[in-house]
C-alpha cells in the first residue's frame, strides 16, 4: 500500500514532507496503521513519544514539534503532541535528528545495532526492547519521504 497524505492524495517516491509536521504524521498514521493491522499481535502494547526542540516554524510555531503514537494489538492511534505515559520518551534537537530520521536502517546498520545493544542512546528515556519489531519498517518507510 502508498501512503496517502491526509488519507487523499497519494503519495510517490518523489513526494518529501517535513519532519513531524501535520502531513509526515498523518503518513506516519496511514504507514502505521498498515503495519499494525499486518503484524500486530492482540494483547500487545506500546507507545512511544518524540519531541523535538528547535523545529522550523512551519513545523512548530512554538520550536517544539512533538508527534506520539499508542499501539494496542492491532490497532493504533497517532497524534501530534506529546504522551506522558509513554513506554519510550524522545527528545532531540530538530536538525540533529534529521539525518538518523532520513536514515534507511540497512541490514547491517541493523547488525551493527544488535550487536551493541546496550550503546546509550541520547535522548532515549525506556526501554526500546518492548517496541515491536515492525517499527523498523515504520522507520524505514519515513525516511524516504522525510524531507
Amino acid at each position: 500500500m502508498t501512503p496517502r497524505l491526509n488519507n487523499e492524495v497519494e503519495m510517490d517516491d518523489r513526494t518529501k514532507l517535513a519532519f513531524a509536521g501535520a502531513a509526515w504524521i498523518d503518513a506516519a498514521r496511514d504507514i502505521l496503521r498498515e503495519l499494525a493491522a499486518e503484524h500486530g499481535v492482540p494483547g500487545a502494547r506500546f507507545c512511544l513519544s518524540e519531541r523535538f526542540t528547535d523545529a522550523p516554524a512551519d513545523v512548530a510555531p512554538d520550536g517544539a514539534a512533538a508527534w506520539h503514537f499508542r499501539i494496542e494489538g492491532c490497532s493504533v492511534s497517532v497524534a501530534a503532541g506529546d504522551c506522558t505515559d509513554a513506554d519510550v520518551r524522545i527528545t532531540a534537537d530538530y536538525q540533529k535528528a534529521l539525518p538518523t530520521a532520513r536514515l534507511v536502517y540497512t541490514p547491517e546498520i541493523l547488525a551493527r545495532r544488535a550487536a551493541n545493544p546496550a550503546a546509550p542512546r541520547p535522548g532515549v528515556d525506556g526501554d526500546m526492547s518492548k517496541a515491536p519489531a515492525y517499527l523498523t519498517e515504520l522507520h524505514n518507510r519515513l525516511a524516504v519521504i522525510t524531507a
